[in-house]
């Protein structure tokens, strides 16, 4: 997302948050639909982010498309969606997703199951970031949306939460070129967000122990002003110390990534 837009993406954000209990996955469902059919029309795109139009007929226009198709509450959370201003047709498909997954964990908040949602969000993310096989499954052009859909379904339905699947299948049917694991890692991260809090991905070759844990926790809540959750991934590839990732924020100290920061220097 472009800065010019970040308070635009925030307002949303808190729309999508706002919507409670059952009512939540039915606006889920519809934002999810409405984001796929603006993504195929690159007309309709443009007309629902074009500056020259009033935010009041980019509304209308809206409610022309979807109303009486979708809930009455999915419908005006589009509508406050693009009336407000974005820099691309793809940053508002982009706002809308991420609307919808965001209404998804508000439902499993409020069924309790928020914790393993975001979770399971992870740990597919880390799984794709660790298997080549199944990127080159989800970014294969020879499958479809609904083939990519399937395969993250086939390979988790039968131990992930609903909600889970439903967030991670849509996800794999549009990643339209991303990187596939920092888009499944911003996923994860909007679930974080939901409780005000952020996710620190970890590279060790070792696992912490629980004082250091403690510590590098506080530390980064410090840093941060808000909690902060740890993940951990165990990569012998760093050979010693630690590299932190949180949001866009990279911490390298590991000895390979000094190693590396040596090499280039000879080289230079």
């Amino acid at each position: 997302m472009l800065s010019a837009s970040n308070q635009s993406q925030l307002e949303v954000l808190k729309l999508a948050d706002a919507v409670a209990g059952d009512l939540a996955v039915e606006v889920a469902s519809g934002v999810l639909a409405a984001a796929n059919v603006i993504e195929r029309e690159i007309q309709l795109r443009n007309l629902l982010t074009d500056g020259g139009r009033t935010p009041q007929s980019r509304s209308k226009l809206a409610e022309d498309l979807f109303g009486g198709q979708l809930s009455a509450a999915a419908v005006d959370l589009i509508k406050a969606t693009v009336a407000m201003r974005w820099s691309s047709g793809t940053e508002l498909v982009e706002v809308l997703e991420q609307a919808g997954y965001r209404a998804l964990f508000s439902a499993a908040e409020h069924d309790q199951v928020l914790d393993r949602v975001e979770e399971e969000v992870f740990i597919f993310a880390r799984l794709v970031a660790q298997n080549g096989e199944l990127q080159m499954g989800l970014t294969n052009p020879a499958y479809d949306a609904a083939a990519k859909s399937r395969l993250v379904e086939n390979l988790i339905s039968s131990s992930a939460h609903p909600y889970t699947v439903k967030v991670l299948s849509h996800v794999a049917a549009n990643l339209r070129g991303r990187r596939t694991d920092r888009v499944f890692e911003q996923v994860a991260d909007l679930a974080a967000a939901r409780r005000s809090r952020l996710r620190a991905k970890l590279r060790v070759a070792i696992s912490l122990d629980d004082k250091q844990r403690t510590r590098l926790t506080d530390a980064l809540t410090k840093i941060y002003q808000k909690p902060i959750h740890l993940d951990e991934v165990i990569d012998p590839a760093v050979i010693g110390g630690i590299e932190v990732r949180v949001a866009d924020d990279v911490i390298d100290g590991t000895i390979a990534g000094r190693l590396r920061q040596a090499r280039h220097q000879v080289a230079g």
